[in-house]
């Protein structure tokens, strides 16, 4: 039965309230935490090139050749791009505010802030989602018109299914068939012959003790989009690997001839794509991956609810042995959108998390934690 089914108005208010009042209490609990936190991310700040360009929407002014362009937008999302290929995974700038989300008011997108904070849409090949909760996927139905004709949504069966009263059959990709899972071997999707994605089934860390709210999979196309905040479904939840290939001439690749069409196949860039918390191994590239011996320059790690799984950040990290490490979803994303001003989540302990994280990798690894609208820009 569906939540849905199973929840009245009343009892989904309630579950909005408790998760609000939570939130509160957590904040003043680790006040201190929130305070260091603050300073290592101000710190931060000075040493991230390009971290004010959140306002460029000429491609060349962002990323030179041979360059990997990452800006994190917010929440869980980053914009990823090289001179020839973008990518915007989890788009998200509207930032409903905490009200509109405990009293389940009606929510859309904030065009404004997207039209004055949205990236250089030039050569964008699509947007990746990893679930389908508002703040990964409210904003894509009112993002994707802005990009090229030819880019589509890459998401979930679930996510898929809430936006299809607003995107096209012909710009939605279902992924559920194609991921990598304990049962399906995966194999790689072809956005273009400059970039291609693997999916991986994953989960979504706990709200409040143990539970995760909204976690509905949906199995029909919705006949409009999702109002309130608790409409807004996960459905299975995924991350990537994201390949930015430098040959122009790929043809779409399926992994059961992966050792073959490898051969052919020349990585400039690998980057891991993780948008909500799991436990090791759920949301970690399938172990064939390894056997191209292409190294992961980057992955992207969220911080939301770190310590309610098991074995993160330590499994996916001993895994991928990223060069580089970029953090997100790390900051208040029911605040006002304003690049480089963002406050951390209420509970949210990023020290003991930069912790873990360099006791899981090499001292020769370059973590990176950027303020909403900071960028990092990876050369070869």
């Amino acid at each position: 039965m569906l939540m849905s089914e199973a929840l009245n108005k009343s009892g989904t208010t309630l579950s909005a309230v408790l998760v609000a009042f939570t939130l509160l209490c957590v904040a003043n609990a680790n006040a201190n935490a929130n305070a260091n936190a603050q300073e290592f991310i101000r710190a931060d700040i000075d040493t991230i090139k390009n971290r004010n360009s959140t306002n460029v929407r000429d491609l060349p002014a962002l990323v030179n050749r041979n360059q990997l362009y990452v800006q994190f937008t917010g929440a869980g999302g980053v914009y990823m791009a090289t001179q020839r290929v973008a990518l915007m995974a989890d788009p998200f700038f509207s930032n409903p505010g905490l009200r509109d989300l405990v009293l389940l008011n009606d929510l859309t997108p904030d065009n404004a802030a997207i039209d004055q904070w949205l990236p250089p849409t030039e050569n964008v090949a699509g947007v990746i989602v990893g679930h389908g909760h508002y703040d990964h996927l409210m904003d894509v139905p009112a993002i994707l018109p802005l990009l090229p004709a030819d880019a589509k949504v890459f998401a979930s069966e679930t996510a898929n299914h809430m936006v299809a009263a607003s995107i096209p059959a012909a710009r939605r990709v279902d992924l559920n068939r194609s991921m990598a899972s304990a049962t399906q071997r995966g194999e790689w999707v072809q956005l273009n012959s400059n970039m291609r994605i693997l999916a991986i089934e994953s989960e979504h860390s706990p709200h409040v003790a143990g539970i995760v709210f909204v976690n509905d999979v949906l199995t029909e196309d919705s006949a409009s989009l999702p109002a309130d905040a608790l409409e807004w479904q996960s459905g299975t939840t995924l991350s990537y690997v994201i390949d930015f290939l430098e040959s122009g001439d790929v043809e779409s690749t399926n992994t059961e001839n992966a050792d073959i069409e490898n051969d052919d196949v020349r990585v400039q860039y690998r980057v891991f794509f993780q948008s909500s918390t799991s436990g090791y191994p759920l949301g970690a590239p399938p172990k064939w991956l390894n056997d191209d011996g292409v190294p992961v320059d980057l992955a992207v790690l969220c911080m939301a609810n770190f310590d309610s799984v098991d074995n993160y950040p330590f499994g996916v990290l001993d895994q991928l042995k990223p060069k580089n490490i970029l953090l997100t979803h790390w900051e208040a994303f029911w605040e006002s959108y304003t690049p480089n001003e963002a406050s951390v989540l209420p509970g949210l302990d990023i020290t003991k998390f930069i912790a873990q994280v360099k006791t899981a990798v090499p001292a020769s690894t370059t973590i990176y934690l950027p303020q909403l609208g900071g960028a990092i820009t990876l050369k070869k």
